[in-house]
């Protein structure tokens, strides 16, 4: 069965075709004021990747905050929900996924059957989400492909104490008039979100076994931050974290 799920997201939208439980084709562009334009580019360049025709595909689900602008879509479900479902089907083990976002971080309860038991979503000021480092790193006049690459480098760990978006920026920018090296603070923007990642991601169960989602489970140096905060079983997503929510949906479709 021939299954595409797209995830429209606030600053990226993905899609994946999905025949059975491989990924066949993947797509991802980021999310600008076009929307309704680009996710019908996006599913056409999605469909090309795979090498199909829109009359192979058996079932299109949708999901994200755009989701409802997937014209053609046979259902739309919550990204909670989706994202438990790629979790649930790919990592039986896992008890609580974090997806880390583009303004929100969700901690997601899973059961030993794959479902969503519970959740919690900090979507308050984009704290310790990809919008949040998204943010700090362009302070620092980085871009966020070199982020580990830079943060590898630091001899401290610059302490950053706000969780709020805009006072943490104003840290970041007394750290660096202060002179304050670059890379330490970076590092400590990213110990900042590690550290807002796994305070949620504990009350959720965490700190046995568990995933991260999202873009932001793509800085390896958050990853390793969170893993020794919480000192549990971490589980790799087994494809690009980013694309998780939009598998999940595919997988749906395919179980529907």
């Amino acid at each position: 069965m021939i299954t595409v799920g797209c995830d429209v997201g606030s600053l990226f939208s993905k899609a994946v075709v999905m025949d059975g439980d491989e990924i066949i084709g993947k797509r991802m562009i980021a999310t600008t004021g076009r929307i309704a334009a680009e996710v019908h580019d996006l599913l056409k360049a999605v469909m090309k990747s795979a090498g199909i025709s829109a009359d192979r595909v058996d079932c299109l689900g949708a999901t994200g905050n755009g989701a409802a602008l997937v014209k053609d879509a046979a259902f739309r479900e919550d990204t909670i929900t989706c994202a438990g479902a790629a979790a649930g089907y790919f990592l039986p083990e896992v008890r609580c996924a974090i997806d880390v976002g583009g303004q929100s971080i969700t901690s997601i309860a899973i059961d030993e059957e794959g479902g969503v038991r519970n959740f919690m979503r900090n979507d308050k000021c984009a704290s310790g989400s990809g919008r949040f480092l998204e943010m700090m790193s362009a302070k620092l006049g980085i871009a966020l492909p070199e982020v580990d690459k830079i943060a590898a480098g630091a001899k401290t760990v610059v302490e950053i104490s706000s969780q709020c978006g805009v006072f943490a920026e104003s840290e970041v920018i007394t750290h660096v008039n202060n002179g304050e090296n670059k890379g330490d603070i970076l590092a400590g923007v990213c110990s900042a979100v590690a550290k807002m990642v796994s305070a949620q991601g504990r009350r959720f169960g965490a700190a046995e076994h568990f995933t991260l989602l999202g873009g932001v489970a793509k800085i390896d140096t958050i990853t390793t931050m969170v893993r020794k905060s919480l000192g549990g079983c971490y589980h790799p997503f087994p494809f690009d974290p980013q694309l998780a929510t939009a598998v999940g949906a595919a997988l749906l479709g395919d179980a529907d």
